[in-house]
């Protein structure tokens, strides 16, 4: 999916070309290998298991917090609404003098 996405423009450099199918296959036998991987060193299996685990819980609260930046919304990571602290004064219009040559 990362090779879907375009280089910065801003740079003005273009984005590494990558042969997709080179990439794709690469990828297949990555995971092969982890398969195997797990039948062979099922200690290293269930110790990599655990940190992917965290890293995808890391990845899905990064997301939540990314698409409340983007939607512009006040979400918090558990996607809560976050407390206002400001009080009902604090929410009125702020004080403006009369303008010149008026009475007040």
């Amino acid at each position: 999916m990362v090779f879907l996405i375009p280089g910065d423009p801003a740079n003005g450099k273009p984005a590494p070309a990558a042969v997709a199918i080179a990439a794709l296959q690469s990828v297949r036998g990555a995971i092969a290998d982890v398969a195997g991987l797990c039948e062979r060193q099922p200690d290293v299996c269930s110790n990599g298991m655990a940190a992917l685990q965290a890293v995808a819980a890391k990845a899905r609260v990064g997301a939540a917090l990314f698409e409340a930046a983007v939607e512009g919304g006040n979400h918090g990571p558990a996607g809560e609404a976050a407390r206002g602290t400001l009080r009902l004064e604090d929410l009125g219009p702020t004080w403006r003098a009369p303008a010149p040559g008026r009475d007040a």
